[in-house]
């Protein structure tokens, strides 16, 4: 029987040394492995980067030195966890060593589940995740954690990659030309372009061109990473100048070439803050609606909450003030010094409050929901960064704060 493992598999790196890029990475976990002091770590990066092969490369390396254990955040959950963590140990017993892959997958109380394993040393804990970890894993559990990300592959490591498939098909010719279009499309996902090749050559293809590949992907092969940012640029520029037409264009010539939906989907929330803001707050609920719907719907149709999502931005009433409103605040932040007010501070005990602290503060709800008071640093009452502009709801929500006002913050009558 022919041999199934795909050929990603077959060229994947055995060792540290066979790992391409990542090289400082790399060199911290040679040290390591030397001086018997691994570490707990997670790495990041997008699939197909390289996450695991680093892993499985150390792994394979000191599999004789440790009791080495590997699951996925996606199968198996705090059973697993649990039963791995609570292997007994013997006068025999080797350090153990526990790599989830797609970490991020294991939920808030499976996560729990390995911080006191962790805190006894009980176990090292190695992940490799597609999320970024300070969002997608718990806090406790990323303090006890070193975070790296992979690094991309330079143009040499793409060469030792077609070099390592041309060993599996002696027969195959690739063009330097055809080499950089699969390097401009797949992109750090190695693992794809590795598995196109592979599934060309066992079609019987020997020399591949453009045209071949074209019959193996949907998608325009020429749509690149400078086409990615020139599209979206041009997409967003045309929700922000009104124009439906042109940015349904743009839209769907990025869906239809590849794109990813949730890029799309993240620059449209973006934009409904920093282009259309107070003018209209419905924009930002839409926004996020339609990036919700894509994430759970997926491609292709996913489409249709994006396209009206675009369309409603397109459509309705634009203005920057909130970005605007921030950035004076930043900067005014960055040049100035200034205190809290003692007013606005709780009185955590009896010496603060004899200080001050806390007193003369007056409850909005108190005096119907508003009292004119001062929240501002006291040199600076009259300070402000937040202009509404007359557009939209933010005419309604200007003649509320000139009220609020009156006779402390002078605002625009434009």
């Amino acid at each position: 029987m022919k041999d199934q493992t795909p050929l990603y598999e077959k060229i994947r790196p055995k060792n540290l040394d066979e790992v391409l890029s990542n090289k400082i990475l790399i060199n911290i976990i040679k040290k390591w492995v030397e001086n018997s002091t691994l570490k707990s770590f997670v790495i990041s990066g997008k699939p197909g980067s390289g996450k695991t092969t680093i892993i499985r490369a150390l792994l394979n390396q000191i599999e004789n030195d440790y009791e080495i254990y590997s699951i996925s955040g996606a199968i198996e959950g705090s059973k697993t966890l649990k039963k791995i963590i609570n292997i007994e140990e013997n006068l025999f017993s080797k350090q153990k060593i526990l790599f989830v892959d797609e970490i991020h997958r294991l939920n808030r109380s499976e996560q729990d589940t390995l911080l006191l394993a962790l805190e006894k040393g009980d176990i090292i804990l190695m992940g490799a995740t597609t999320e970024n970890p300070a969002i997608s894993l718990n806090p406790a559990l990323l303090s006890r954690l070193l975070l790296f990300k992979v690094q991309n592959l330079s143009d040499d490591d793409y060469e030792k990659i077609f070099q390592k498939i041309k060993e599996c098909y002696p027969n195959s010719i690739i063009s330097n030309e055809v080499k950089n279009l699969l390097k401009d499309y797949f992109g750090d996902d190695i693992r794809r372009l590795i598995n196109l090749l592979e599934a060309i050559f066992e079609s019987g293809e020997k020399e591949i061109n453009k045209e071949i590949i074209s019959n193996f992907i949907s998608t325009n092969l020429t749509y690149n990473i400078e086409d990615k940012y020139n599209y979206i640029s041009a997409y967003i520029k045309s929700i922000r100048g009104s124009d439906p037409d042109a940015a349904l264009l743009y839209l769907s010539y990025m869906l239809e070439n590849g794109e990813d939906p949730m890029y799309i989907a993240r620059r449209i929330v973006v934009h409904a803050s920093e282009d259309i803001g107070l003018a209209d707050p419905n924009a930002l609920n839409i926004a996020v609606s339609a990036m919700i719907a894509t994430e759970h719907i997926g491609y292709p149709e996913c489409y249709l909450a994006l396209s009206e999502a675009t369309i409603y931005l397109c459509s309705t009433s634009k203005s920057n003030s909130v970005l605007n409103a921030y950035n004076k605040a930043k900067e005014f932040m960055i040049n100035n010094k200034f205190e809290i007010p003692k007013k606005l501070l709780n009185p955590l005990n009896k010496t603060m409050k004899s200080q001050g602290f806390g007193k003369g503060y007056k409850y909005p709800h108190d005096y119907g929901g508003f009292y004119k008071y001062n929240y501002m640093p006291d040199k600076y009452k009259d300070k402000i960064f937040y202009e509404p502009l007359n557009k939209g709801l933010e005419k309604k929500i200007k003649i509320k704060l000139q009220n609020f006002w009156k006779d402390i913050k002078k605002y625009n009558e434009e």
